[in-house]
């Protein structure tokens, strides 16, 4: 689809305009939901305070009542009082009752004054309380008046923007429509790309057949070079040799007879090599693995060093026998991948081993 220049500069200038407009949109609508939130939180809270006016005018109620009670019994205490006088200025014989039931009547009288003080002094703090909420009720309702008209500024701004809204909908559909069609090229180009891998798949796998016809030739000229041995087997894609071939017991030095197994492997893969096309990057693996008896001595401190090092040491050899570098890979593994699990002698032997595997990188 051509497009002459005016269509390419709106199409550069109008997204972003539109990005601001949805922009302003939202704070606008964000705006009036946190002003009618605050509004009802506003109301709520005036119907709560409200009711907590009423409850302490219903607890002032009730203390004045108690006063009231109060105040009929200490009357009646003082009359009690003063027929407890007459009656001692009468008879002198109920002297000593008459004492005990003064000192009943102090303490009734002082226990009185102490809850009427008490009363007294709760009222006062109700009546504190109660002034507190009605200068907290007036600020708030100061606030929803100035929450009220800022609410019909929004609403004012608000149309207006909806109005510039509806004018951009016509330019945003035509946009969606040019997406549309970059949609349908970029499916295609994606099934492009499918095919493509497919192809690659399908490339990578014969040449990994290819190559196993290699490792089969590779595999019977090094078994014809060292011998039918017992010790010696094929395990899928790779030779297992016992350690005690190459080194003796925790040393990573290749001994005479090592040597000389070496240099046959090396012959043959030189054979090999000449054999394989360049196209298949092949690379010959060594690994190292040992028994899991730990080991630490001058020279090495874990069965992983011992490992490595027998593995590294192999790898210098073929390498100065020719075999190119970039063709050798090294690794030790210790005793963490054996053979077999088992504690007996036969079964460490089978777990110190040396590993050739001729792969793709």
């Amino acid at each position: 689809m051509r497009l002459n220049r005016k269509n390419i500069y709106e199409i550069n200038i109008w997204p972003g305009f539109v990005d601001i407009l949805g922009t302003l949109l939202i704070v606008t609508i964000f705006t009036v939901l946190i002003s009618t939130i605050t509004q009802i939180y506003f109301n709520d809270q005036l119907q709560i305070k409200r009711g907590e006016i009423s409850s302490l005018d219903n607890e002032v109620k009730r203390l004045l009542y108690e006063l009231n009670e109060i105040n009929v019994e200490k009357k009646k205490i003082q009359k009690s009082f003063k027929d407890l006088s007459t009656s001692f200025k009468n008879s002198e014989k109920k002297n000593n009752e008459l004492t005990e039931k003064t000192k009943k009547i102090e303490e009734l009288k002082n226990k009185s004054d102490y809850l009427l003080k008490m009363k007294v002094q709760e009222l006062e703090e109700l009546v504190n309380e109660k002034g507190r909420l009605l200068d907290s009720l007036k600020s708030k309702n100061q606030n929803i008046k100035k929450l009220d008209t800022e609410n019909k500024k929004i609403s004012l701004e608000a149309f207006e923007l909806k109005r510039d809204i509806d004018k951009l909908n016509k330019r945003l559909t035509e946009l969606s429509k040019i997406l549309i069609d970059s949609e349908e090229e970029d499916k295609k180009n994606k099934e492009i790309i499918k095919n493509l891998g497919k192809q690659l798949n399908q490339a990578l796998a014969g040449k990994v057949l290819e190559l196993k016809k290699y490792q089969s030739v590779f595999f019977k000229k090094i078994k014809q070079a060292i011998g039918e041995r017992e010790d010696i087997v094929v395990v899928g894609d790779r030779f297992i040799f016992p350690s005690e071939i190459f080194f003796e017991s925790g040393s990573d030095i290749i001994q005479k007879s090592g040597y000389e197994k070496l240099s046959k492997i090396v012959l043959s893969l030189k054979e090999i090599a000449e054999k394989i096309p360049d196209k298949i990057d092949w690379i010959l693996r060594v690994d190292g693995h040992t028994d899991k008896i730990p080991i630490n001595n001058e020279k090495f401190d874990s069965n992983w060093d011992l490992s490595s090092s027998r593995a590294i040491n192999i790898v210098k050899f073929f390498i100065k026998e020719g075999i190119e570098p970039h063709r050798l890979v090294a690794a030790g593994f210790g005793e963490n991948y054996p053979i077999d699990s088992g504690n007996s002698s036969s079964s460490l032997q089978k777990n110190r081993r040396i590993e050739i595997k001729l792969t793709t990188r």
